[in-house]
């Protein structure tokens, strides 16, 4: 397999991440199951190993098929001892020009005094060992095969990520909902919640506003939020931020309150275009039956009038024959 227009031969990047945990015996189990999260990893092959060491654990990922760039993603929860590995093989890298190693942490170049390299002429492998104590040793390292073309390999540490709500929760004047933020199989030290308030973020204490505010902790790895006797006021952007040892995550949920008048309104306004349509009916009857009743008096005063002409006439025909006959 060749590098994408490049005539540099098949190369094979392999990938390690060595993470020396100075724990008891009874947290092996914490850091398999960390670990066999890590191999999920859709960026990681199909090779995969476990290894016990007197520091703890050892886990090795392999990447089977070479792009210009790999990724991979580290979850840290606590302090470690992490050793980061690349490897980079080929029959033909005797016949290449000369290869640069580095090692950048972000947009910073880690000295070379700092990582190994270990080179022949078919295989170049290159580790970098550090300590994880706090959230500045978190971040990106990327290592970095340098020819005509680069080969790159980039870890991804990073805190344990604190599931929240996916989408916003919606809840009525005066009821009482419910938060829950959770961080999978991770225990964070400690959970904090906040709501926003423009650009500022104010802690909820449920033991200063207890009849408000009530935080439940059931489990390690989840907490709840409680908000009691909800108004309009309570609507907006709630976090949950997960306290680990080597630092924070955070997760967002976002609230709407509702007035139970919300939900009635298209009601309302059906029964009020009912109302209104009923009115005009009414109004219309009203109408037609006055004009019919106008219509009825008018023809009866013609009627009338018709009636009282022809006996008018009818009476000057009599006088005027009367007055022949004499």
């Amino acid at each position: 397999m060749r590098l994408p227009g490049s005539a540099l031969p098949a190369m094979l990047l392999l990938l390690s991440t060595a993470a020396h945990r100075c724990l008891a015996a009874d947290d092996a189990g914490t850091i398999m199951e960390e670990n066999a999260a890590f191999n999920k990893d859709p960026n990681f092959g199909r090779h995969d190993e476990h290894q016990k060491t007197s520091n703890g654990l050892i886990s090795k990922h392999s990447v089977t098929e070479f792009a210009s760039s790999v990724d991979s993603n580290v979850v840290v929860e606590k302090p470690t001892k992490m050793e980061l590995s690349c490897e980079l093989s080929s029959s033909e890298l005797k016949a290449q020009p000369p290869i640069e190693v580095m090692w950048m942490h972000g947009e910073e170049k880690i000295n070379s005094t700092e990582f190994a390299i270990n080179n022949t002429e078919s295989k170049w492998h290159t580790w970098f060992k550090f300590d994880v104590s706090d959230s500045s040793e978190l971040g990106n390292y990327t290592c970095i095969f340098k020819s005509k073309l680069e080969a790159k390999a980039t870890f991804h540490l990073k805190v344990p990520k604190v599931k929240g709500g996916d989408k916003p929760m919606v809840s009525y004047e005066r009821d009482t909902v419910v938060m829950k933020c959770d961080a999978a199989k991770h225990k964070p030290v400690e959970w904090i919640w906040y709501r926003s308030e423009g650009d500022n973020k104010v802690a909820l204490n449920d033991s200063l506003m207890s009849s408000k505010y009530e935080i439940t902790r059931k489990h390690a790895n989840e907490s709840k939020l409680h908000i009691k006797e909800l108004s309009g006021n309570d609507s907006g952007l709630y976090s949950c931020e997960a306290v680990f040892l080597v630092g924070k995550s955070q997760g967002k949920i976002n609230l709407n309150v509702l007035s139970y008048m919300v939900p009635l309104k298209p009601f309302l306004v059906i029964v009020a275009e009912v109302i209104i349509l009923v009115a005009i009916i009414l109004v219309y009857e009203m109408h037609n039956k006055k004009k019919q009743a106008r219509s009825g008096e008018d023809e009866k005063e013609a009627e009338q009038s018709v009636h009282l002409k022809s006996e008018d006439t009818n009476g000057v025909e009599s006088d005027t024959t009367r007055q022949r006959k004499v």
